[in-house]
């Protein structure tokens, strides 16, 4: 990561919930096509999804304008330790790290705050157990790094014209 030119931060309180696999079924003759493959599945994931567009747009009202070049993401999913086993350190059970991403880009992407998930191009993520006074729920940072490409490109282009005089 370079000198980023800009960086939102917001942490969000809540239980992470993925974003799962798509189920289909045809109702009078039409397909319909849901998130998840159950009721409760689907509740908490459009639950979680609400609160971090909540929390990005919040984030949002603090820039002038939304992500919207090369974006870097980094983002700690913080989830319930299980009472059978405190001393756990490394979550590595359900849910699935690709599909709370998953959850969040496009909650980024519904609030404003990005532009299009497809401008994520470095993304950093775990999953932690909240321990102590750490709240269950997940911390964001964005880092526009329109700058850094701008001048990367520029540099290439030098180097490819004196590439080509030599």
């Amino acid at each position: 990561m370079g000198a980023a030119t800009s960086v939102s931060f917001f942490f969000v309180a809540g239980l992470p919930a993925p974003q799962g696999s798509k189920s289909a079924y045809v109702r009078g003759g039409r397909a319909v096509i849901v998130d998840g493959s159950s009721k409760v599945g689907r509740e908490k994931h459009h639950n979680w999804r609400n609160d971090v567009m909540v929390a990005a747009q919040n984030a949002l009202n603090g820039r002038a304008t939304p992500f919207s070049g090369p974006t870097e993401l980094e983002v700690t999913f913080y989830l319930p330790l299980p009472k059978s086993d405190p001393h756990r350190t490394r979550h590595t059970t359900a849910p699935d790290l690709d599909k709370l991403i998953r959850s969040v880009g496009d909650a980024l992407v519904n609030s404003g705050l990005l532009k299009d998930d497809s401008l994520l191009y470095s993304i950093r993520a775990e999953k932690r157990y909240a321990r102590g006074s750490q709240q269950i729920g997940a911390s964001i940072m964005l880092f526009d790094d329109s700058d850094d490409e701008f001048v990367d490109r520029e540099m290439l282009k030098a180097e490819a014209k004196k590439a080509r005089k030599a």
